[in-house]
């Protein structure tokens, strides 16, 4: 199909905000995250990611309307660049330049892969990452618990000595970047955050201390970890189990799914009328527990890759 003149790729800037919440409105949930519903809450994401967005973003316009995005976001400490791209239907067949302007970004940032989330969309798309070279490396299973059928959700108990408190305040924030950083090491897709980084994610409303739970030991060291979210859509409040761990020498002893538990009955409690959360689809042990939790399978996401 020839190339329309009317449709043309542009930098982002921030009066292109409305128009590109207004975008991601009408995508619906797509690739590596969900987006805040508002033109506000969504430059607070923004200015909160690891990014500048009149750097990493680039717009798809059509007849001076944005019909399409492509965000790169640069991790260099895993020698890779996170990308979201996505477009309507009626600029698919342009949706190449999207995918032009992220390798450019990976060129410059001089990072040796590209990673792009892919999460209900028509398979063209998927079609023109494999004529780029990319193929599929992991997939994410997400997951949901209605309210209603959260009958199998108790407490679980904590080994002897052993307990759960709320993150108290800011003050805490290097205690967590150290433990984030400490429990994900090593694991697909890890970046490590800056505790910057996580102060300006506690910062927002949704995330802020109030959504943090720790374990602690006896001794009083942090074991374990669950950083819940609340995210509000059109009248829907949901419930996100954003990030959840133990650490090493706390492994196999139920702490986690006291955290898992601890975290869901937190959530419910907020005003959530379901709770979500995402695994490793070959993570088949924990999918079969919470599974038995009464978990449901809502979406998948695959991740693609290209060696740049």
């Amino acid at each position: 199909m020839p190339e329309s003149p009317n449709k043309k790729t542009v930098g982002f800037e921030w009066r292109h905000l409305s128009e590109l919440s207004d975008l991601l409105n009408r995508l619906g949930r797509h690739g590596f995250r969900s987006w805040p519903g508002s033109p506000e809450e969504l430059q607070t994401e923004l200015e909160t990611l690891r990014l500048d967005p009149e750097r990493d973003l680039t717009l798809l316009c059509a007849d001076n309307a944005v019909c399409g995005y492509a965000l790169t976001l640069p991790e260099k400490d895993i020698d890779r660049l996170v990308a979201s791209v996505a477009s309507t239907t009626d600029c698919i067949p342009q949706a190449g330049e999207l995918l032009d302007f992220i390798l450019c970004r990976a060129s410059t940032e001089e990072v040796s892969m590209v990673h792009i989330a892919v999460r209900g969309v028509p398979l063209e798309p998927i079609d023109l990452l494999k004529r780029q070279g990319f193929k599929p490396v992991t997939a994410n299973l997400e997951l949901t618990l209605e309210r209603q059928e959260a009958t199998n959700v108790t407490d679980s108990p904590l080994p002897d000595g052993f307990s759960l408190r709320q993150m108290r305040s800011s003050t805490e924030t290097l205690l967590l970047t150290q433990v984030q950083n400490a429990v994900f090491e090593g694991h697909w897709g890890f970046s490590k955050n800056t505790p910057d980084e996580i102060q300006a994610r506690l910062d927002l409303p949704i995330t802020g201390p109030a959504h943090v739970l720790f374990v602690e030991s006896p001794q009083g060291d942090v074991a374990g970890y669950i950083w819940t979210a609340l995210e509000w859509f059109e009248g829907h409040t949901s419930g996100k189990i954003w990030m959840t761990g133990v650490m090493t020498a706390f492994r196999k002893a139920g702490i986690g799914r006291a955290l898992v538990n601890a975290g869901i009955k937190h959530l419910f409690a907020s005003g959530a009328a379901d709770v979500q959360l995402e695994v490793i689809e070959d993570n088949t042990a924990a999918v079969h527990i919470y599974t038995q939790m009464g978990f449901e399978r809502s979406a998948r996401t695959e991740w693609y890759e290209k060696r740049v």
